[in-house]
């Protein structure tokens, strides 16, 4: 099955539509299988970019369109929607609309989600019952349909911080993929700083390329290539860090994510520094559990040598991360989420 939805993805891709959205589809649903089946909640496939839940024992069931559609798709959907005890409903992680407008995206990338909106989203429109999205400002652009704000899901962070003790590098994470770079390359200055004034810090980005560009590879630096949804989660499950950066520029494309991040570096047993756009407001107590901060570099370099010096400080941000990553994303709660909403 994976090969065959990579064959699928990589065919969209090729067609210049958008691909399959495997983060979104695990992150919100796929995850909480555990927690869906224990509510007697059957999760199967629909078509390429749907999924469905339904009761084993009553005709009602619940077609989920997970960010993106196609005409096949379209084609069962519109058969579905004749039929009774069928609802559908739209989950959506990105503010695709605001992301159309965004010049710091790829025009090829754009071009993609112009397609998609104009084509696909325009014939799914009126088979909409449900929009379900990590972001008001999302669940703003249809507010005409009944709205429902779901977080993502937490990751199962292990409370286990036992990379904080003894002596070694302090190691510092930046999981943002290439879409990222103009907002990594705002701090790279500060961060420049701060790895020659400690020589400790040793960086690890997903930038790639772009990475090199902005904050030369190096002793201290290490740009890995972005990654394939599954051995990226493989790898990031694998991975101890002490902090973690999410330096996203305040605007609406940014404002529009979820809080995903928290959750990741939450995983990765870090402590999460971030700036004030409105998923991490929601969820980040400063100095508490995670820090909030100006997107500016002297800002973002400071932050960094102050936690690297005080490792006991940044521990305690990283322990209270995980505790309110597991709050913030229970599974129970998403769960039922999804379970009143089948019915």
């Amino acid at each position: 099955m994976l090969i065959w939805d990579f064959l699928q993805s990589a065919y969209d891709h090729a067609r210049g539509r958008p691909k399959t959205a495997f983060p979104t589809r695990y992150h919100y649903v796929e995850t909480l299988r555990e927690a869906l089946t224990a509510r007697g909640l059957r999760l199967r496939r629909f078509g390429q970019h749907c999924l469905e839940l339904s009761r084993p024992d009553r005709a009602e069931r619940l077609i989920v369109v997970v960010r993106y559609t196609h005409e096949r798709d379209l084609a069962r959907l519109a058969k579905a929607a004749r039929g009774s005890g069928t609802r559908i409903a739209y989950l959506l992680d990105d503010d695709l609309w605001a992301m159309l407008e965004d010049n710091k995206l790829t025009a090829e990338y754009r071009a993609r989600l112009e397609h998609f909106l104009t084509r696909h989203f325009a014939a799914l429109r009126p088979m909409l019952q449900q929009v379900i999205a990590p972001s008001r400002q999302i669940l703003d652009r249809m507010a005409d349909l009944p709205g429902i704000y779901m977080p993502p899901a937490h990751l199962e962070p292990s409370e286990d911080l036992s990379h904080f003790d003894g002596a070694g590098p302090v190691r510092v994470v930046f999981l943002g993929t290439s879409t990222h770079g103009a907002d990594f390359g705002r701090i790279a200055p500060g961060l420049a700083v701060a790895l020659k004034t400690n020589p400790q810090l040793h960086l690890t980005t997903l930038q790639g390329k772009r990475g090199s560009q902005l904050l030369p590879d190096g002793p201290q630096v290490t740009h890995l290539k972005d990654m394939f949804f599954a051995p990226f989660q493989t790898w990031l499950a694998e991975q101890r860090f002490h902090v973690a950066l999410a330096p996203y520029q305040v605007n609406p494309v940014n404002n529009g994510r979820s809080n995903l991040k928290f959750h990741q570096h939450a995983l990765v047993g870090a402590a999460g520094l971030y700036t004030e756009t409105e998923p991490f407001a929601e969820c980040v107590r400063n100095r508490e559990n995670g820090l909030l901060l100006a997107h500016d570099a002297d800002v973002w370099s400071s932050a960094v040598n102050d936690l690297a010096l005080n490792l006991d400080k940044t521990r305690n941000l990283a322990a209270a991360g995980i505790a309110d990553s597991r709050r913030v994303g229970d599974h129970e709660a998403l769960a039922s989420i999804w379970d009143e909403l089948v019915g």
